[in-house]
């Protein structure tokens, strides 16, 4: 009987160690000074240098001549100086016929040449032909189509009978996913490859060297000498390493004579290979094998983007599907009852046959899920290996027998804290795989001893997969992660909603204080200086009574407009001040003209007051206090968009220029200048005074567009009435104020919520008949929130502070756009507009 062996002796052996390379090359290491420590025993007869033994002793430069020893040495700077190898191509050495292509690279303090011979073969730059290669794969998408197009491609590159693509799965094992080969050969497609037909040293190798070749499976290794130098040198990196017996054998059981293998590596990861095989022996030239090799990481990079697209599409998917299920949870039940009842719909996400909430220490459960005594061990296993654990092999995992119906299951933990739980359990897979052969090594007695073979057949193999589930991808995992952020945060809202409501109306009403406050004082101290400024130039006490109440008259109507929108116009601003000085019997005494202009708030409370102090000097000393006086202000836009507006007095008493400063000179020379960087030049001419000011392109805004049928334009008044709002905005005071003006409309709630999760929250419970968007939320904006607002369907408009919108992105240019402060009557024309109307 042969003795028991350990079959994972093959995990064990160095094959990095060889000390051995195949024959197809030569190869010569040197330590740091350029001295040759090791040598394959084939380097005088494979490259026809004189000389019977190895060149072990001598230096490099010696050897092969100080000029392709210096080429090679900035080869390989140019390439990192690391055990990336680089590349020369057509080389000569001194003594010997023919051309040898050579490779160079560092590795552990050792430099290794690699010697091959050049291809005599005509043919097209392998760069140019990688090049071409990689530009076929752009136009592929999904890791299949690039699995397909990079197998058709590599074949065409390299000639072999046979390439293979192939994944490694979550168990070791390799699927084919992609071939393509000659027309005489079994396909090989879908088949599975055991994990132990790649030891774990092999991988290793694998993705740090991601291309092999093996010329030829029945080629007699060359030893490196000396023997006991050859024993320590690490050839992980040699791209002529002889490698494992074993897989030589395992090679020719298979009927391939040469093969080639190209890794690809993802975020670090050996995800698979393209696997070259041949049926007779076969020698790819150095530098095609290394245009092979840049195709092989262009291939990785594509598939790992690939995925990563996939993962993201399948979680945006189930985003879209999970938000559409939130918002069909009955706002008058609690979350762990509105879960329950939507357990089909959250297992129809992840493709499971069975789940279950565990919240409070209450299990509630569907389709094939365990018995409640059993789910405190799935909780404690979850919470230990957390935050999203899943397993395909549940069984395993916890020693215990859960029958065929519960074999696998993904743990998404619903609070801050892990403690609630939806658990989400697949059923046994009892799938057959395809195996390309037995998945175990053949013992063999050899000479009286035992060592381990490949397999010797290669008929495809079944195997009943029995307790295991098929395994959770990683795109579902990602899924599973969208699931855990939404419902925790419906889980969070629940549990919070009362201690957040009294946290923002508190910070509501300190901020409606501070707010207050902070205009309270500022038109105080502005009705203190005109008080001031007043009493110090009146004359008497009926004429600082008159200049009090029109200065403040002036102040009230700049404070009014701005409350009521984003400044005003100056024809209403000057019909205001001027109405009171006409006279029927003299129609031309006051002409005004102009085109239409509006100023913003400040700019506009500025020339409020200027104007005021204007009218009201002209009344007393100049033109409008005598009858035949003449008053014309005309104004224009210049090139550069600034406002300049002439006031010209004529008729009037003689003018001259005043002996003192009074405050009306005062406010005319300064405020115009120091609160808006404006400019006034005034002229105290003989026939009357001229003043012409000119307001900055940056202080004016749009004028609103007049309707000629009031009745047509005016909003509905009853548009509002019954309806359900959501209000986002991020300033109390504001929020307050808008909602006060939506009551008034006759809105029957309005419910306002500052940022935008706190939105997110509200329209799992609440769903408004329309919704009010602040879109500057601070370092936020609204445009989530309106994009979720579209998908339902709801109708919505922006306010916003900002001119002509300019923030807001072009996919919401159709959305209705409202300056704050908001007017009442924009605001029922803006949610008409919207698309929003009454029930019936």
């Amino acid at each position: 009987m042969l003795p028991s062996l350990d079959l994972t002796g093959c995990d064990t052996e160095p094959i990095h160690l060889s000390g051995a390379i195949q024959p197809h090359g030569a190869l010569l290491v040197c330590d740091r000074q350029g001295q040759v420590v090791c040598a394959s025993a084939n380097f005088a007869a494979f490259t026809g240098v004189a000389g019977a033994a190895p060149p072990v002793g001598g230096m490099l430069s010696d050897l092969l001549g100080d000029k392709l020893v210096h080429d090679l040495r900035n080869a390989a700077a140019r390439a990192g100086g690391t055990e990336t190898p680089a590349l020369l191509a057509a080389v000569t050495l001194p003594g010997a016929p023919g051309r040898f292509d050579a490779a160079i690279h560092t590795y552990l303090g050792r430099t290794f040449v690699e010697l091959e011979r050049a291809s005599d073969a005509a043919g097209p730059d392998p760069l140019d032909v990688v090049s071409a290669l990689m530009r076929r794969l752009d136009g592929k998408s999904g890791v299949e189509g690039l699995a397909r197009t990079a197998a058709r491609l590599v074949r065409g590159m390299l000639g072999y009978d046979r390439v293979m693509v192939y994944r490694f799965l979550h168990n070791g094992a390799g699927q084919v996913i992609a071939e393509a080969r000659d027309s005489r050969l079994n396909s090989f497609m879908g088949q599975h490859f055991p994990a132990s037909d790649l030891p774990a040293q092999a991988r290793r190798l694998y993705l740090a060297n991601t291309i092999r070749m093996i010329g030829d499976a029945g080629y007699g290794p060359v030893p490196l000498l000396p023997e006991a130098e050859a024993e320590a040198v690490d050839l992980s990196y040699a791209g002529l390493r002889s490698v494992s017996p074993v897989h030589c054998a395992y090679l020719r059981n298979m009927g391939v004579a040469a093969s080639l293998s190209i890794s690809i590596v993802c975020d670090g990861v050996l995800w698979g290979l393209v696997a070259c095989h041949h049926d007779s022996p076969r020698l790819v030239p150095l530098r095609l094998r290394h245009a092979a090799e840049l195709f092989g990481h262009y291939l990785s990079l594509r598939i790992d983007v690939a995925e990563r697209q996939a993962q993201e599409a399948a979680a945006c998917a189930a985003r879209t599907r999970l938000a559409a299920l939130v918002r069909g949870f009955d706002p008058d039940v609690t979350p762990d009852v509105a879960l329950a009842a939507h357990l089909p719909e959250l297992m129809a996400l992840l493709d499971c046959q069975g789940a279950g909430l565990w919240i409070g220490g209450t299990w509630t459960r569907r389709g094939a899920a365990p018995a409640a005594a059993e789910v405190p061990a799935l909780v404690r296993l979850a919470a230990e290996e957390g935050p999203i654990f899943s397993t395909h092999d549940l069984n395993a995992r916890l020693g215990a027998a859960f029958g065929t119906e519960v074999a696998g299951m993904i743990a998404i933990p619903i609070s801050s804290i892990p403690r609630d739980y939806l658990l989400l359990f697949r059923s046994e897979e009892a799938h057959a795989i395809a195996w390309a052969g037995v998945p175990e090594k053949i013992e063999v007695e050899v000479q009286g001893g035992v060592r381990l073979t490949p397999r010797g057949s290669f008929e495809v193999w079944r195997e009943e997969v029995r307790g295991r589930a098929r395994p959770w991808t990683a795109g579902e995992v990602a899924v599973a992660g969208a699931i855990h952020a939404v419902l925790r945060d419906v889980m969070l809202h629940h549990s919070e909603v009362t201690a957040d409501e009294r946290s923002r109306a508190e910070a509501r009403r300190r901020l409606l204080n501070d707010e207050l406050n902070h205009r309270v004082k500022n038109i105080l101290a502005l009705v203190r200086s005109i008080v001031g400024q007043t009493r110090a130039h009146a004359g008497s006490v009926t004429d600082y009574a008159e200049s009090l109440q029109g200065r403040l008259g002036a102040l009230a109507l700049a404070h009014d407009q701005s409350l009521s929108g984003a400044g005003g116009e100056l024809i209403r601003l000057l019909e205001a001040e001027t109405m009171s000085h006409r006279h029927p019997g003299w129609p031309d005494r006051i002409t005004l003209s102009g085109p239409p202009v509006a100023f913003a708030e400040r700019a506009f409370g500025v020339l409020a007051l200027v104007v005021h102090e204007l009218a009201t000097n002209a009344a007393k000393y100049g033109a409008l206090s005598v009858p035949e006086g003449r008053l014309k202000v005309t104004w224009s836009l210049a090139a550069n968009g600034d406002c300049r507006i002439e006031w010209r007095e004529s008729g009037g008493p003689p003018v001259r220029p005043p002996s003192r400063t009074g405050f009306g000179t005062r406010l005319l020379g300064s405020t115009v200048a120091y609160d808006l960087g404006g400019v006034v030049d005034s002229r105290f001419e003989p026939t009357g005074l001229i003043v012409r000011i000119t307001v900055p392109a940056t202080y004016l805004a749009p004028v609103r567009p007049q309707v000629p049928d009031a009745a047509a334009a005016g909003p509905d008044p009853g548009l509002l009435v019954g309806a359900r709002v959501l209000l986002v905005e991020d300033q109390g005071l504001i929020a307050i104020d808008t909602e006060e003006a939506l009551l008034g409309l006759g809105v029957e709630e309005v419910r306002a919520v500052p940022d935008v999760m706190g939105a997110h929250r509200l329209l799992r419970v609440f769903t408004p008949d329309f919704a009010v968007l602040d879109f500057n939320l601070g370092t936020q904006t609204a445009a989530e929130i309106a994009d979720v607002l579209m998908l339902r369907q709801i109708p919505f408009v922006f306010a916003t502070g900002y001119g002509d919108g300019v923030t807001i992105p072009a996919r919401f240019r159709a959305v209705p756009v409202v300056r704050k402060p908001v007017d009442p009557s924009d605001l029922v024309r803006a949610v008409e507009r919207a698309g929003f109307c009454r029930a019936p």
